[in-house]
């Protein structure tokens, strides 16, 4: 099974705020998030007839806000997008079942512990970023083990799937890329993606490759980490590239997305030294047998 949430093939939308992901969008975004197919959304786009002319304004502005509502220059642009279908009506309709069929699945075991097997492919830092008017801060919240394909409830997930868990249990355990291992957590659906957390009964099947990750190490990253506007698919691979939740807190509201961050602190990812550095290290942590990774329970499926 896969996580069709997940699934970047089905719609494609022109947005501007899709620029950075090839305007290619999930499945959860479109019909969960905004459910904007196939109604499409509209939204407002703040104009200045002065500034759209190079013109200076009057009033000293360099760009379009609040304060130019009522300035004779000022006027709204109505935007009206509609998310396009990348494959045949006869194809989505057979996606949607085999989504009904995903979510019934969800439904039925989200929130509740289920038996998992996997082996770890990537750990990361657990950051979370917090934006205010005047400042903004870091915050870590432990590690992210990442599971590029895994069993859960006996139902083999050829997908990444994501576990939180804490700086101790990480480290009582002793587990670092490679690491397969079984045991039981609770899944849920964040944003689309499928999270495990409330590791227990962990039983290690086979060592990986030690942690990097060190406390020293973490509070580094969380000084000198950069952050990306773009989300290159070799930056989300590799092992210090992290996406981070941000939640912007302004007027009272909150509002939430995610965005890539370097932990080696790179300003231009295109200078990357990283991948070079580190390259033996996916190697020896693929090098590992998947076989032996199975729980004696998965093999039975």
């Amino acid at each position: 099974m896969k996580n069709l949430y997940k699934n970047t093939q089905i719609f494609r939308c022109i947005h501007e705020s899709h620029q950075n992901f090839k305007n290619k969008i999930s499945v959860y975004h479109i019909l969960k998030e905004k459910a904007c197919y196939p109604d499409g959304c509209i939204y407002f786009r703040w104009r200045c007839k002065q500034l759209n002319k190079k013109k200076t304004c009057h009033r000293g502005y360099s760009h379009v806000g609040r304060k130019c509502f009522g300035c004779r220059d000022f006027y709204e642009e109505k935007i009206h997008n509609y998310p396009e279908l990348q494959i045949s009506q006869e194809e989505y309709c057979q996606f949607r079942h085999e989504l009904d069929d995903f979510e019934d699945w969800l439904q039925e075991h989200q929130f509740k512990a289920l038996e998992f097997s996997g082996k770890i492919g990537n750990i990361k830092p657990h950051f979370v970023k917090k934006v205010y008017p005047q400042t903004q801060f870091l915050s870590f919240k432990g590690f992210i083990l990442v599971f590029k394909e895994i069993f859960l409830d006996r139902l083999h997930f050829e997908d990444p799937v994501y576990g939180l868990i804490s700086a101790d249990h990480l480290k009582q355990m002793d587990l670092g890329s490679g690491t397969c291992l079984e045991g039981v957590a609770d899944l849920k659906v964040d944003h689309g993606r499928l999270i495990l957390s409330r590791f227990r009964r962990m039983e290690i099947l086979q060592k990986g490759i030690p942690l990097d990750w060190n406390d020293s190490f973490t509070q580094l990253a969380r000084e000198t980490a950069t952050e990306f506007a773009v989300q290159p698919e070799g930056c989300l691979q590799c092992p210090y590239g992290s996406l981070v939740d941000v939640e912007y807190h302004k007027d009272h509201h909150t509002y939430s997305n995610r965005r890539l961050i370097c932990l080696k602190g790179i300003v231009d990812y295109r200078s990357c030294y990283v991948r070079a550095d580190y390259c033996g290290l996916d190697r020896e942590a693929d090098d590992f047998p998947q076989e032996e990774c199975k729980s004696s329970s998965a093999l039975k499926v």
